[in-house]
């Protein structure tokens, strides 16, 4: 496992989230320099202090098991962090102070939405620099 590869694809994400969801999230009331701004503060400690070390131990997991069809371990990495990516916002509602409102689906659902888009981007630009980086190292 490369520890440096998930840093730089913790900062990918971070920068990638950022801009997607604030191009989702615009509208007339507020531009996108503010929506970049408020995912920015609240995504970077989300991504890097419960999304990289569900991203390692997801990983983790996965690679004691072994596959014999890529196809099943790229549905179960993707499923894998897809439910990381939902444990990951319910771990932030409860530093956030939610308390009850977690059991309420109406009031959480668009943030646990975007948890999971956040957790399978991570994945997809994980993948592509693993690609990348295989590439790399074989023409060297």
């Amino acid at each position: 496992m490369n520890i440096g590869r998930k840093l730089l694809t913790t900062v990918l994400t971070i920068i990638s989230f950022t801009l997607i969801a604030s191009i989702i999230s615009m509208n007339q009331s507020y531009s996108f320099d503010f929506y970049t701004l408020v995912y920015l503060v609240y995504a970077t400690p989300l991504i890097t202090l419960i999304g990289l070390p569900l991203s390692l131990l997801v990983d983790y997991l996965l690679s004691r098991s072994r596959f014999g069809n890529y196809v099943i371990y790229l549905i179960l990495r993707i499923v894998g962090y897809a439910c990381a990516g939902v444990l990951g916002m319910y771990i932030y509602y409860l530093f956030m102070g939610a308390g009850h409102e977690i059991i309420n689906f109406k009031e959480s659902i668009v943030l646990t939405l975007l948890g999971v888009l956040a957790a399978i981007l991570f994945l997809l630009i994980d993948l592509g620099l693993e690609g990348w980086l295989t590439v790399r190292k074989r023409k060297t």
